[in-house]
């Protein structure tokens, strides 16, 4: 079945297209720690940071997409790395082939109040890339657990890791950084908020969030679309998407961290929203699988095809050239006849014997 417009309607980056080139740039993390290895965490092109779900699905912030090149209808020709590299300068590039948002996303513009909503979006790449981490979208019921727990959340992207590298990023070298949380639920923010009176009065939503602080590391330029997650009895529950939603900003050029009185709190759309979205890229993957497979089949059986004609043209070749030889030999195969004269005889051997005159073979 082929995926339909209402599965990717990526039209949206046209329709907030004006805001997208306004929007704030992407985050990323500061006074984290080093994470190189890590099996979920991806940079994308552009510098910016994903989260690998499956082996060809990446969890991603939808404005972060504007910089992949991307078409009305989710065509790209966007790439990203294997998780976990530091030094990518020769390292594989997968290539993106799709992108999903949803039709619910708008991207915030805080110079105009416009709130994020549904900052969430998937890419699709060509081909499988390991996948070394079991991964499950958590699901309302365990995303509260993990709040009343205080489970530690983690985040890991490919941002800057300070405020002098504005300068030269140097991102193609750079390693992924994590940051550590924990998971406020909608109540929670909202309680959050009016403590210290942090949100703009025309932002009518409240999402989940985690949050931030200078000791165990905060989201800078370059981390939009890294996963939080909390690991449990080896499974990384997805809880949320690192979006172009906060309360302040942080990793500052002058090296100084600038936080509210509360803490820093990044905000984020549940990852249960996007369930059905999540299931159209996976059956795209399927389509795309099988269609590589058809694709496989075909160029299997045409290679067959050729290696028998080449065979049987061969043995043809050879066949012929064997009796070529073979009249070739017998032409030039002297043989030996018997001539009589009345009583004489004499035996003549020759390619083409002839009796000699006089004589008559008999």
């Amino acid at each position: 079945m082929r995926i339909k417009g209402n599965i990717l309607l990526i039209s949206l980056l046209l329709t907030f297209g004006q805001i997208l080139s306004g929007a704030l740039p992407a985050h990323s993390v500061e006074l984290g720690q080093d994470a190189t290895g890590d099996p979920n965490a991806v940079q994308i092109q552009g510098n910016t940071s994903g989260f690998l779900y499956s082996e060809r699905i990446i969890l991603t912030a939808a404005h972060v997409l504007n910089q992949l090149r991307i078409q009305p209808n989710g065509d790209t020709d966007g790439f990203v790395f294997a998780p976990g590299l530091a030094d990518k300068t020769n390292a594989k590039r997968y290539k993106i082939i799709k992108a999903f948002i949803p039709k619910t996303f708008v991207n915030s513009d805080f110079s105009k109040n416009i709130q994020a909503f549904d900052d969430f979006a998937i890419v699709v790449i060509d081909e499988d890339m390991p996948l070394k981490a079991k991964v499950k979208i958590a699901t309302e019921d365990q995303m509260r657990r993990f709040a009343k727990e205080k489970s530690e959340v983690i985040m890991i992207g490919y941002g800057l890791q300070n405020g002098s590298q504005r300068k030269n990023p140097q991102d193609i070298i750079r390693a992924p950084h994590k940051m550590t949380g924990y998971l406020y639920t909608p109540e929670m923010m909202v309680e959050h908020a009016r403590l210290y009176n942090l949100r703009p009065s025309s932002w009518t939503t409240s999402d989940w969030g985690v949050n931030h602080d200078q000791k165990t590391g905060s989201i800078c330029s370059g981390d939009s679309g890294s996963g939080h997650f909390v690991e449990e009895n080896s499974v990384r529950y997805y809880v949320g998407t690192a979006g172009n939603g906060g309360e302040s900003s942080n990793c500052k050029a002058d090296g100084t961290f600038s936080y509210t009185t509360g803490g820093f709190m990044a905000n984020f759309s549940s990852p249960n929203k996007f369930l059905d979205l999540i299931k159209s890229a996976e059956t795209f993957v399927e389509e795309q699988k099988n269609l590589q497979m058809l694709k496989a089949e075909e160029a299997r059986l045409a290679a067959e095809l050729k290696a028998k004609q080449e065979a049987e043209a061969k043995a043809a070749a050879e066949l012929k050239a064997k009796q070529e030889a073979e009249a070739k030999a017998a032409a030039l195969k002297k043989t030996t006849i018997t001539c009589f004269n009345g009583k004489l005889v004499k035996k003549v051997t020759a390619v083409k014997p002839v009796c000699p005159k006089g004589y008559k073979k008999k």
